[in-house]
């Protein structure tokens, strides 16, 4: 399906869809300084040639305006006629849905992912186990032990995304830039969401954790 084919109709559950994560999101303060971005795909999918809404660079994420979102293709050009610059990390979200066909990327920055990330940075993953919103991967084994990856975060995002497929695991919905932030993803806005809501839980759970270790052994 190409970009025209795509209805209006089409287009506007897909910007409704964002703007009301977007909201959700805002209002919990996960767009610090206008950070992060969110992007939803639309139409048809096939790994050459597909479609997304992405929201606009350097926008304050906390209010709503007809200039919150465009549209591009797989390779992050706005496919419609427009002044708006897509998220710079857009790239990476290409790469996610190209190796996944995934139909949602959500990407925030916390402090806890920060800082998590950045201590456990130097293997190359995070690893959780045995915390309960692991299930929310829909991994069921008891004690389930699992490795988030973290990449580098360097400077120039084509260096970021080339990489993003030496380490993306299909059972893993999410990647860490190191000291940066968690990109998130999903079939639907919805599970996107619920994928993002727990990384961060398992983020503050492992932060928290090791804490409480320091304090033990005072």
């Amino acid at each position: 399906m190409s970009f025209v084919n795509i209805t209006l109709e089409e287009k506007q559950a897909v910007l409704k869809h964002l703007r009301t994560v977007k909201n959700q999101l805002a209002g919990r303060m996960l767009f610090p300084g206008t950070s992060g971005n969110l992007s939803l795909r639309v139409g048809d999918y096939s790994p050459e040639r597909f479609y997304f809404a992405v929201t606009s660079s350097g926008k304050d994420k906390s209010k709503d305006t007809p200039e919150d979102f465009l549209f591009v293709d797989h390779e992050g050009r706005p496919c419609e006629n427009t002044q708006l610059k897509p998220s710079a990390e857009t790239l990476i979200h290409c790469e996610i849905y190209r190796l996944t066909g995934c139909g949602a990327v959500f990407h925030v920055h916390t402090v806890f992912n920060n800082l998590i990330s950045e201590w456990m940075g130097n293997s190359g993953y995070v690893t959780a186990q045995g915390i309960e919103l692991i299930k929310a991967f829909n991994i069921w084994e008891e004690d389930a032990k699992i490795s988030i990856p973290v990449l580098p975060n360097y400077a120039d995002i084509p260096l970021i995304a080339a990489e993003v497929e030496g380490v993306l695991n299909p059972a893993i919905p999410g990647i860490l830039l190191r000291n940066h932030g968690i990109y998130a993803w999903g079939k639907n806005a919805f599970e996107a969401k619920k994928h993002l809501e727990a990384f961060e839980f398992i983020f503050e759970y492992l932060y928290r954790a090791l804490l409480l270790q320091n304090v033990s052994k005072q």
